[in-house]
């Protein structure tokens, strides 16, 4: 994973060696979520970013983030990084590298990841691949943004985690607004489940979260969001 890590920041870095290297945009989020039948499983959760910018196409976003379960005592470190691609104003192009440091072992995620924005709409999309200690498996997320013209944003998502023999499907909407051009409060509600080969699917979860989000620099902060496998669900 060393290699990969090396590879992003080659990546962002190549043909810009002379141009000096700047701050573009970065962002704090708070957040706290919980399922709806046991408010005992939770989950609070601590993010922060830092995007630099090389030239005008090319930068780097560094992540650290902190998650913690309430019921299960579980707790996770996640570290990443990302180089990118800005093809234009709107659109960006991503590869990164996520490791998730939980209490029962390590998760390593490689993935790409997309995102566009059009007029009042946002959107994002991640492909990965995660190596974990207990099992490896394949990663996916799509979301879009409608902001309207009051600073109320809803946003809709869908993430996957498919094993092989075990899989994980999470939706979620969110409305949030704008309390300041740079503080944003949601939120949020939403249902997982999960399959296991020859047991079948767990009933749909439901569960509730609120939230606060900081950026600065760039109006979303950095370009794109924090990928990590522990932030699949509010409690364990």
């Amino acid at each position: 994973m060393k290699l990969t890590t090396f590879a992003i920041v080659g990546l962002a870095m190549t043909g810009t060696s002379a141009m000096a290297a700047e701050i573009t945009g970065g962002s704090i989020k708070l957040e706290y979520s919980a399922f709806t039948d046991e408010t005992d499983f939770s989950r609070v959760g601590i993010e922060g970013s830092l995007e630099v910018a090389f030239n005008r196409n090319f930068s780097v976003q560094a992540d650290l983030g902190y998650q913690s379960f309430n019921e299960t005592d579980l707790d996770s470190n996640v570290y990443g990084l990302h180089g990118i691609y800005h093809l234009d104003d709107d659109t960006s192009f991503g590869i990164y590298y996520t490791k998730d440091d939980t209490d029962l072992g390590d998760l390593d995620i490689v993935g790409v990841e997309v995102g566009h924005e059009m007029s009042n709409i946002e959107i994002e999309a991640y492909l990965a691949y995660g190596d974990a200690d207990v099992a490896d498996g394949a990663l996916f997320g799509l979301s879009g943004r409608y902001e309207f013209e009051n600073a109320v944003g809803i946003t809709g998502s869908f993430d996957r985690f498919d094993e092989g023999s075990i899989d994980a499907n999470v939706l979620t909407v969110a409305v949030d607004y704008d309390v300041t051009p740079n503080v944003n409060l949601f939120l949020k509600a939403g249902g997982g489940e999960i399959g296991i080969d020859g047991l079948g699917s767990t009933d749909f979860e439901g569960f509730v979260g609120v939230g606060a989000k900081i950026a600065f620099g760039n109006k979303r902060g950095a370009t794109f969001e924090q990928r990590s496998l522990t932030k699949f669900i509010p409690g364990l």
